[in-house]
């Protein structure tokens, strides 16, 4: 752990007019951790990364880094470097200019500056090309040139915005192992922000979901895909089918949960929940069974197929049960295709009761969450 590169967020709101763009947050990212803000467009991941850089002040609220208080303190100052989208490298200038720019802006000699700004495309496996100009490089080569431009300063914080959004799906994959290759190499903070899920959970030790200027949960990827703590969390990461029903009966430690159709679902205890109050649960996909024998049981739903992609590892079924959003299911491939569905077919989706999950929190969110 690395308490000079420690973040603690405390209370911190941004207003744009009326808008609260980020709303009273409270955040502590460890010193050393790879941390990844996700949500949908405008939930306020971007403009809380802003403000740990310094290029944007908080209406109310403190940042401390390393246990100093940099809410107002100038951006060169406070330990950070931002990489931008759009990598934002200069055209004219070879490789290892556009690199050692900032040390060239801060007076270093220039001898000393190439010779550093070589080192660090060599960290990024660059150094064979530092002569040539942006326009001379993949997509993916031009991403690892801003990289090593932010890391020639020596930040305590790299802040990373959507930083692999503008290469293809296999670059994509490729440069999430150089970032947390090199993020364990050097031990600093990493904060990315990114929409992608997968990302999110491939690259994460602490996963931070927004939306609407709030954090709904803070944790480990682990823990925030197989325990969402609200609906929302839990459309949004992906993975998981959010049901709703009624409190039935409580027993022995268990709550039952009744659905609008009047099928049973054997829940853990709900703190607080007693008959006839709401309760929202959610399985994970890869967890169903579907079966084409109708008749109802616990913990199950009927629907019809809807659609049926071949995702490679799986079969994601999707199941339209009536009600407002889509039921689906990750099946096995040999078991799938062994007793294969057709689009239009009734069929029963089951699973054990252990699989359920209580969802303690609310649903504040009133939009789809989109899926990658």
């Amino acid at each position: 752990m690395n308490e000079q590169s420690r973040i603690d967020i405390r209370g911190v709101t941004k207003l744009y007019g009326p808008v609260r763009a980020v709303n009273n947050v409270d955040l502590t990212i460890e010193g050393g951790a790879y941390c990844c803000m996700i949500g949908p467009s405008g939930c306020g991941k971007t403009t809380l990364l802003r403000m740990i850089a310094g290029h944007e002040t908080p209406t109310s609220g403190t940042i401390s880094i390393g246990g100093e208080d940099v809410t107002h303190a100038r951006t060169g100052s406070r330990g950070t470097a931002l990489m931008f989208q759009n990598y934002a490298l200069f055209p004219h200038l070879s490789l290892t200019d556009n690199v050692g720019f900032s040390l060239k802006v801060r007076g270093v000699p220039s001898a000393e500056r190439r010779d550093t700004a070589r080192e660090m495309l060599g960290r990024v496996q660059l150094l064979h090309l530092a002569d040539r100009v942006p326009s001379e490089l993949s997509g993916g080569q031009q991403q690892r040139v801003a990289l090593a431009r932010a890391l020639i300063t020596k930040p305590k914080v790299l802040l990373l915005d959507e930083p692999l959004s503008a290469l293809d799906e296999f670059l994509r994959l490729r440069m999430r192992v150089e970032l947390k290759r090199l993020q364990n190499q050097l031990g600093i903070t990493f904060i990315h922000v990114t929409h992608t899920q997968p990302e999110a959970i491939a690259l994460a030790d602490q996963v931070v979901v927004m939306d609407h200027g709030v954090i709904d949960q803070a944790a480990s990827p682990r823990e925030v895909y197989n325990h969402p703590h609200s609906p929302y969390v839990a459309r949004f990461m992906g993975g998981q089918n959010v049901l709703t029903g009624t409190v039935d009966a409580v027993d022995a430690g268990q709550t039952v949960v009744r659905s609008k159709d009047g099928t049973l679902y054997d829940l853990p205890a709900v703190a607080g929940a007693g008959p006839g109050d709401t309760v929202n649960f959610s399985v994970r996909r890869d967890r169903i069974h579907l079966a084409s024998d109708l008749g109802g049981g616990r913990n199950c739903t009927e629907g019809t197929v809807a659609n049926i992609e071949y995702q490679g590892t799986f079969v994601k079924v999707a199941l339209d049960t009536g009600s407002r959003e889509e039921f689906v299911a990750y099946l096995d491939v040999d078991r799938y295709y062994a007793a294969p569905n057709e689009v239009g077919q009734r069929v029963r989706a089951s699973w054990e009761a252990r699989f359920n999950h209580v969802l303690p929190g609310q649903n504040n969110s009133t939009g789809t969450p989109h899926e990658d």
